[in-house]
């Protein structure tokens, strides 16, 4: 069964610099938490995948951000 869970403006809490591993907290629809756990691979995978989605935007919904290295 397909559980829908939401992001809500949480930070990554850090369990490991090295080797790098957090968690991430999600909501389900009926209020249920949900940890989603990180390490190095699952961040980059899951920046990629995000990047790809927002740059599916147009018009008004075209992305905001912009990334640089300095």
């Amino acid at each position: 069964m397909t559980k829908t869970v939401e992001y809500q403006d949480g930070d990554v809490q850090l369990t490991s610099r090295n080797p790098l591993r957090g968690t991430l907290m999600l909501v389900g629809d009926d209020d249920e938490d949900f940890q989603l756990d990180l390490d190095k691979f699952a961040a980059e995978e899951l920046v990629g995948v995000l990047m790809e989605f927002l740059m599916q935007g147009e018009g008004g919904d075209m992305p905001s951000i912009a990334i640089g290295r300095g």
